[in-house]
């Protein structure tokens, strides 16, 4: 029997050699959550409370995670205290309908996170921006709290440091590689992996100053050295926080952030509400029942432009690229940013029906979709938070920032040198070099899931064929279920949440989506995970004691 160390020293991780098992004679199903970040801690949250809710309640769950910090993930890890979040306390939270979990809890124990002073030091309000690695403490207190429910139930569960690179589907079970290349045997499987790597469109990895995985920052901003001139790929918020975490500390050479158009971000406003009378569930469904359960592009449009007009955007005007330069525009968001508060308003009241609608759009409307607006859409629904946007208004104000559009390509000019190509302008027509130090791709996490994916589970996936990608982002997902799909039916016992579920649900990056998610799974593997009086009977009577093995 094979045997894991879990990162506590009073939980057990044990191999399972077949599917259910018992402890005590005992019916025991067996869980793998595969990543604990954010969307893996919303999901053991989100399982506990389905089981106590259901009559099945003997489980085991293992919760494996390659790096050494359960609960913050990549996004909330240990990193620069620049790094805000882009939401004020009072409404972020990995719970649905509990907006203000995240406040609550810094109002319960926040103030008590050890010698770091986080209160003091931060001077965290409901309407204040907290760091990004202050909420991974949040999420770490939260994983606490979700093993602590396990326990009142009876539930094991095993935190297993270590990252798994393979999962075969044998026997009605699915057995788990990892990197020691132990393997152990699960009912179920939950892929909660977090992001994809960002796409090297330039083919620059494996340059020793070039960075294709932004965070976290620290790991190599204190090689850059002050007289440097750095180079991002991006202008949206990713690029601003590299931006600022150079500046924090004494970074004096040129930053250069490359685009390929003049598409800005906007400036979190006060989050109120907005109700969607048009682009809503109640005229989604309408549609469908009248052309066959599909809904076109162009009627999907429609409906959302009457809420933009009730909302007081121009439609075409909002996604225009904007006719003056970054540092003007933020200068004209400081003076007039409330005019965007209702379009925020009514992007965050959208996240509730957008799945319900791409799911509705025929495969060539969401070509179309993708193709014109789905950067121009990703770029206004992703604002920055103020204290990060004044902190980028003032490099640009004293010369160190600067923004080029109509990036043509990046080169390798020598070991250590990078040269960006941009357009010239229309008068000139002349191309412009700018030579680099260092380039950081900030594009943000790739959608699209293929054979060059930096995690190599998600390779080793693909190769077997226990996933298939899906063309517009992550896996094929069953819509109702987040099951993984194969060629064209359900896997059935193995999930996936997160980034991975983009191409099936759309926008699925916010903490409400998260939760969202991890519901969704949960709700579907306890109801399938019960069993009748007599089956169990049955079971247990071939069943092995794991108990007495160990």
């Amino acid at each position: 029997m094979h045997q894991n160390t879990a990162s506590k020293p009073s939980e057990t991780s044990v191999c399972l050699e077949g599917g259910s098992y018992s402890y005590t004679g005992e019916l025991l199903t067996s869980i793998a959550i595969i990543g604990c970040g954010a969307s893996g801690v919303a999901t053991l949250a989100s399982l506990i409370e389905c089981i106590k809710k259901s009559k099945h309640q003997k489980y085991k769950i293992n919760i494996f995670e390659k790096s050494s910090s359960f609960g913050s993930g990549l996004a909330y890890q240990c990193d620069s205290d620049d790094l805000l979040m882009n939401m004020v306390s009072s409404t972020t939270s990995i719970f649905e309908n509990r907006e203000t979990d995240f406040w609550e809890w810094v109002i319960d124990r926040g103030h008590e996170i050890g010698s770091d002073q986080v209160m003091s030091r931060s001077g965290v309000s409901p309407d204040g921006y907290i760091s990004r690695q202050f909420f991974g403490l949040y999420l770490k207190d939260r994983l606490n709290d979700a093993i602590d429910e396990a326990k009142k139930l009876n539930i094991s569960v095993a935190l297993v440091n270590h990252e798994v690179i393979d999962i075969e589907h044998k026997d009605e079970c699915f057995e788990v590689t990892d990197c020691s290349e132990r393997i152990a045997r699960f009912d179920y499987v939950i892929l909660c992996v977090g992001n994809i790597d960002p796409k090297d469109v330039f083919k620059l990895s494996g340059r020793s100053q070039y960075v294709n995985n932004p965070y976290p920052i620290n790991r190599y901003a204190m090689g850059i050295a002050k007289n440097d001139c750095v180079g991002i790929i991006g202008g949206q918020l990713t690029a601003a926080d590299i931006a600022v975490v150079l500046a924090r500390q004494g970074h004096v050479g040129p930053i250069h952030l490359f685009t390929r158009g003049s598409n800005y971000p906007l400036v979190r406003c006060p989050k109120g509400k907005f109700e969607l009378k048009h682009f809503n569930l109640e005229n989604l469904e309408s549609i469908r029942s009248r052309y066959f359960g599909e809904i076109s592009l162009r009627q999907a449009l429609r409906l959302a432009r009457k809420d933009f007009i009730r909302a007081g955007i121009k439609w075409n005007k909002f996604f225009n690229s904007a006719d003056i330069s970054y540092e003007d525009w933020i200068e004209r968001l400081f003076s007039k940013g409330n005019v965007y508060a209702e379009w925020q308003d009514f992007a965050v009241a959208s996240d509730a029906v957008i799945g319900n609608y791409w799911n509705a759009l025929a495969v060539s409307s969401k070509n179309i979709f993708m193709n014109k607006y789905h950067r121009l859409w990703m770029c206004k629904r992703v604002p920055l938070p103020v204290h990060t946007y004044l902190k980028i208004y003032s490099l640009f104000k004293v010369g160190i920032l600067k923004h080029h559009t109509q990036l043509l390509g990046i080169k390798v000019k020598s070991p250590n040198k990078f040269t960006a190509s941009l357009a010239g302008t229309s008068n000139s027509g002349n191309q412009t070099n700018i030579e680099c130090d260092w380039v950081i791709n900030a594009t943000g996490p790739a959608r699209s899931v293929d054979a060059n994916a930096g995690s190599l589970l998600i390779r080793n996936l693909l190769n077997s064929g226990l996933i298939e990608a899906n063309a517009f982002g992550g896996l094929q997902i069953d819509y109702e279920t987040s099951m993984v799909k194969r060629n064209g039916k359900k896997v059935e016992k193995l999930y996936a949440t997160g980034h991975l579920t983009s191409g099936t649900y759309y926008f699925v990056s916010s903490l409400d989506m998260v939760s969202v998610g991890a519901k969704r799974v949960a709700r579907d593997l306890v109801a399938s995970s019960g069993y009748s009086l007599e089956s169990d009977k049955s079971i247990k009577e071939e069943t092995l004691d794991v108990e007495n093995a160990i």
